[in-house]
């Protein structure tokens, strides 16, 4: 392994599972609401406001985890 995935890897282990598990769900979040708003393009009705309400969920879900991440309490 090179030295970043160790870095990496060493991190992450040092995480806790809530912390890490806000952070996947947030990235899922931003992803489903990303592709929401791609589908929008195709003109479907109301899939605009479904992907705005979706990437702004995900990213007040970051908020904390990212907190938790940074600060180590």
């Amino acid at each position: 392994m090179s030295w970043f995935a160790e870095e990496f890897e060493k991190f992450f282990r040092q995480q806790s599972f809530r912390a890490i598990f806000t952070l996947l769900c947030a990235k899922f979040l931003f992803g489903v609401g990303l592709g929401a708003l791609l589908a929008s393009y195709f003109q479907a009705y109301d899939w605009i406001l479904w992907g705005w309400l979706l990437i702004i969920v995900s990213l007040l879900l970051h908020i904390p985890a990212i907190y938790a991440v940074l600060i180590k309490k």
